[in-house]
């Protein structure tokens, strides 16, 4: 028979993740708390703030950002891997990859670590916003101002873009890999078929779309931003 927890962590929870059977919070404290019991256990990660997380990949570790310049991922099992450091920067948008591969943000700057401990950067004109990693490889998609930027850290190609004006604030591949999908600042979403660079607006939000999943063969990409889920059709 299900049952319900409740707990108070007197702090903000920024992002809320499974590890296998274990819930996880990342915490504006900078904890991550794993609940595996009556009691939650509490994880000291960073020095402040936590200002983003999101799962690995593989399901096994939440990987968060902070702004004591701090990437870090903590397993299950409570143990904490420092994965990048950026003294005196904000990591305010953490991406994760296939292979143990982490994408995240310092203002101008993107970063990616691989899974070895290789790091590649790539400077944009402005502030990046959010990332995201396509559902094979390592192709990354930055959000940005007036569109979004394709990148292949793993090889030398240069990076592409897709422009459509105004502020792209988070983005989303599709399932497939066909389709590229941001959020913006002036309540709409903006998409891209990658296949021909097609773009279509999704306009129509009363507020700003923070959320976006897609069902699980891509035939829906559902979003918030109004009073009820909006799903738009990819079939």
């Amino acid at each position: 028979m299900a049952s319900i927890q409740d707990f108070s962590f007197a702090a903000f929870v920024v992002e809320a993740a499974f590890l296998g059977d274990t819930p996880a919070f990342a915490l504006g404290d900078g904890s991550v708390r794993l609940v595996d019991g009556a009691t939650p256990r509490t994880v000291a990660v960073h020095g402040g703030a936590i200002l983003s997380a999101t799962r690995s990949a593989d399901g096994k570790a939440l990987v968060t950002g902070g702004d004591d310049g701090l990437v870090a991922a903590t397993t299950a099992d409570g143990a904490v891997a420092r994965l990048a450091e950026r003294p005196r920067k904000w990591i305010d948008n953490v991406a994760a990859g296939a292979g143990g591969t982490v994408a995240f943000v310092t203002g101008r700057q993107v970063h990616v670590r691989f899974g070895d401990g290789r790091e590649r950067s790539l400077e944009l004109p402005r502030a990046a916003g959010g990332t995201a990693f396509a559902p094979k490889g390592t192709r990354l998609a930055i959000a940005r101002y007036n569109g979004v930027t394709l990148w292949w850290p793993a090889t030398e190609a240069a990076p592409t873009t897709l422009e459509w004006n105004g502020a792209h604030l988070a983005t989303i591949f599709s399932p497939d890999g066909k389709f590229v999908v941001t959020a913006m600042q002036d309540n709409a979403l903006h998409g891209w078929r990658l296949s021909d660079g097609k773009d279509m607006r999704m306009s129509g939000y009363p507020s700003k779309p923070r959320s976006m999943s897609w069902s699980a063969k891509g035939r829906f990409l559902a979003t918030s931003g109004a009073n009820a889920a909006i799903l738009w059709p990819f079939h």
